[in-house]
């Protein structure tokens, strides 16, 4: 049986916590944010926020606008693609959670 040591101050996996803070940084910003404001938003380590970034471009969650040298990063609507099933069994299920 697997157990998962966890507490209030320490998630069980930092790599996916920092991934989902990055994320949701991205979706609060709305009409995007440059890797160093990123990195200062969520204070994770601008190479961390550049990994995280072009990997959530590369599977569709993040594109990127082009600025003159600048490079603003947004969420894209594959969240909602994503959340779609989930939402329409929630709608569907009256006891769901």
């Amino acid at each position: 049986m697997l157990k998962v040591i966890m507490t209030a101050d320490r998630p069980a996996s930092p790599s996916v916590d920092r991934a989902l803070t990055v994320l949701e940084a991205l979706v609060s910003a709305g009409d995007g944010m440059t890797l160093s404001g990123l990195s200062r938003a969520t204070r994770i380590p601008l190479a961390t926020t550049a990994s995280i970034v072009y990997t959530l471009e590369e599977r569709g969650y993040a594109t990127r606008r082009v600025v003159g040298r600048s490079h603003f990063w947004r969420a894209t609507s594959r969240l909602y693609e994503l959340a779609a099933p989930l939402a329409t069994e929630a709608l569907s299920s009256p006891t769901a959670p």
